[in-house]
């Protein structure tokens, strides 16, 4: 009886060690978490500053949340998400889904671009996320994951965000347009939670077809599939044509086409 009561305080010991070490690290599991699955939803590469947690408070942030650019483009990022903060509910920081009341990213920056071949980073990155349907199907449709972390997160927002546009065929000259607010509510509820992957594939997801959607209604879908030399040809066509072979003083037909298109 005295060997077993010796062998259930060290069971406990190790336990009780092993819950402090996973509670006074979990900022960095948090953090490494991120990273590992971002990384693998966008196949980019995935970076986060800090995370820091107070569960006992049910509160949250991260900051430096940047998602790299798919490799041809300019930019070394195609996201820098600006600050996050979130709300737990703390009744279920024990439970398998965790339940998150909110989580708000507010103010992110995107970094849009069209290469000189007419590819654009925004449709390059939906090809690495893949289908929406394939990260969001039911539990009961997918092979057991074990006991892999899962969440419900009520209400996801993502506002003031600003969007800058590089496109390789207008010399790489930038413009801004501002992003419309997203709000997302329910994520994973349906499936009985979602995997830290398929949150990652869920807001990447919202986040490209907010940014599409605005960078589409500043006209940019004229240079996609196009490339700089196809474009340039085709201008400067277009500008002997519409100037009869006259260069109007300028000596350069294309330069005024292209000025009309840059809006100067």
């Amino acid at each position: 009886m005295k060997k077993l009561m010796i062998g259930l305080v060290v069971v406990l010991l190790v336990v009780a060690g092993g819950l402090f070490f996973v509670w006074s690290s979990l900022d960095g599991i948090v953090k490494t978490a991120i990273e590992t699955y971002g990384s693998e939803a966008t196949q980019t590469q995935v970076s986060v500053a800090d995370v820091k947690l107070k569960l006992e408070d049910g509160a949250g942030s991260i900051s430096g949340l940047n998602v790299g650019n798919p490799s041809g483009f300019t930019d070394s990022h195609i996201f820098k998400l600006g600050s996050i903060s979130t709300k737990i509910d703390t009744a279920t920081v024990t439970e398998n889904p965790v339940v998150i009341d909110e989580l708000i990213i507010s103010a992110p920056q995107v970094f849009y671009e069209i290469n000189k071949a007419g590819a654009s980073n925004l449709d390059a990155l939906k090809k690495n996320l893949g289908p929406l349907s394939d990260s969001s199907a039911s539990s009961s449709e997918k092979p057991a994951s074990g006991d892999e972390l899962k969440m419900v997160i009520r209400k996801l927002v993502v506002e003031k965000g600003q969007a800058s546009m590089r496109i390789a065929a207008l010399g790489d000259k930038q413009q801004s347009v501002s992003l419309p607010r997203i709000q997302l509510t329910d994520v994973g509820k349906k499936s009985g939670g979602a995997t830290a992957l398929e949150v990652a594939q869920v807001l990447s997801n919202a986040m490209l077809k907010n940014v599409q959607g605005a960078v589409m209604g500043a006209g940019v879908q004229q240079y996609l599939g196009k490339s700089a030399d196809e474009l340039k040809k085709n201008l400067n066509k277009q500008a002997v044509e519409k100037l009869g072979g006259a260069t109007g003083g300028t000596g350069d037909p294309l330069g005024g086409a292209m000025k009309g298109l840059l809006g100067n």
